[in-house]
């Protein structure tokens, strides 16, 4: 709705855009130009409203499906049922996502989604470093398999696997539990995760790597 200050701003300047003399000096006060007012105040707030908050992605509303639109969203990490704003911290992250490489990069890109995450790369295990207790990890079935009088201080463990995963901790996770009645047979009593995390990281983590999620309280 036009503002009282923004009718009265146009009905001024049109007042003042008439011709001098005798002939127009009833019509200063002329109903028409009063409606002419409020309609040029409608426009250029309406146009104002347009530039300077549905031109923004974290404020638009009538523009969402725009921008949507423009950066290929929905796609295979979208949710389904979102709720406006959910839509709105999507547009803005396919906005900033530029690529990167570290850990920090993709801590950066899941706080853009609302969450807060560690990654931890996978250790690679090597003789004479390991102590009592810790984790030998490698693919399954194992590849080159660490043979008792064959290992030196310092050689690998396994040649492959466990080296191109990282995990990443997740303090936040939708959770859902099996109910009777609703789950089926099979079904797992509780489910962990978020789906445009979940998509998101997995979508862009580098091409020869593979991940984990932890998801804590």
């Amino acid at each position: 709705m036009p503002t009282e200050a923004g009718i009265k701003k146009y009905r001024n300047l049109f007042r003042k855009l008439l011709p001098l003399g005798r002939a127009w000096d009833g019509v200063k006060d002329d109903p028409m130009l009063d409606a002419a007012a409020v309609e040029f105040c409608r426009v250029n707030e309406r146009a104002s409203d347009l530039l300077n908050v549905e031109f923004d992605p974290a404020l638009t509303d009538e523009l969402l499906p725009d921008w949507e639109s423009f950066l290929g969203i929905p796609d295979e990490c979208t949710p389904e049922n979102q709720t406006d704003a959910e839509r709105r911290v999507q547009v803005e992250q396919k906005l900033a996502t530029l690529g990167g490489m570290s850990a920090q990069y993709y801590i950066d890109l899941a706080a853009t989604l609302g969450f807060d995450i560690e990654i931890d790369p996978a250790v690679r295990p090597l003789a004479g470093r390991m102590r009592c207790g810790d984790r030998l990890t490698g693919d399954s079935p194992p590849r080159g398999i660490a043979r008792c009088g064959t290992m030196r201080c310092g050689d690998q463990l396994t040649t492959r696997g466990w080296v191109f995963y990282w995990i990443v901790k997740v303090p936040v996770a939708e959770l859902t539990k099996f109910r009777a009645g609703v789950g089926r047979c099979g079904d797992p009593l509780v489910e962990y995760g978020n789906q445009l995390l979940e998509c998101t990281l997995k979508k862009l983590k580098p091409a020869h790597t593979d991940l984990f999620f932890l998801f804590g309280s």
